[in-house]
């Protein structure tokens, strides 16, 4: 994916909204990639392990991954900045809402364990740490972040070639980057990187976290 480098243009996060809202109908029939299974099980097994029973994910997009965390006994508030998605999130039977990463909308510490699945790839780097601090102040202390990302270089701007319209925002990081920035905000428990689709020659491949968040 060629970036046109530079800062997020205004308007970016409405720009976003109406590009998955225009998507929704598309992505709520493909499903979710067999590749994503393996990772929930092993947050929800870290969860199990430590009696937490309630899960807040950010960028549910239509809510498959919240949808399975519910029907293994997790208790899931879906939110999204697409109100399309968010729809077909309430349709399956959770319940959900429309809220911006910069502006979750929840009390400190309303929730024992977050997810969030390639949704920070549309912060900038400059509002970065402000939306992991927000993230961490409505977990619980010592309560478990997954986050999961496309990275592997730093970059960042509008995509030239994008399939979705209006072209989207990214900001890529290597995994030197992205460390650095969790690392302010979160203790790493655990960090990996691996290519879903077998493509190595691919620039960007998946980085993946296990977070802690810190009394």
């Amino acid at each position: 994916m060629r970036l046109r480098s530079g800062t997020p243009p205004r308007g970016f996060r409405r720009s976003l909204a109406h590009t998955y809202d225009a998507v929704a109908a598309t992505r709520d029939e493909r499903g979710e990639d067999d590749w994503r299974w393996p990772i929930a099980e092993r947050f929800l097994s870290a969860l199990r392990a430590e009696g937490r029973t309630n899960l807040l994910e950010i960028g549910a997009g239509v809510g498959y991954t919240s949808r399975w965390f519910a029907d293994r006994g997790i208790a899931v508030m879906a939110t999204d900045l697409s109100p399309k998605q968010v729809e077909l999130c309430r349709a399956k039977g959770l319940e959900a809402r429309v809220a911006d990463m910069y502006h979750l909308g929840f009390p400190p510490g309303s929730f024992q364990a977050v997810w969030a699945m390639n949704c920070i790839l549309h912060i900038p780097n400059s509002d970065l740490g402000e939306v992991l601090g927000g993230i961490a102040g409505i977990v619980d202390p010592n309560g478990l972040v997954y986050l999961g990302v496309w990275g592997g270089l730093d970059d960042e701007g509008i995509a030239e070639d994008d399939f979705y319209q209006p072209a989207r925002f990214f900001s890529f990081r290597s995994d030197e980057s992205l460390l650095a920035a969790l690392e302010e905000v979160f203790a790493v428990e655990e960090f990996e990187t691996f290519f879903p689709d077998g493509q190595r020659e691919d620039p960007l491949h998946m980085q993946s976290a296990i977070l802690r968040v810190r009394p």
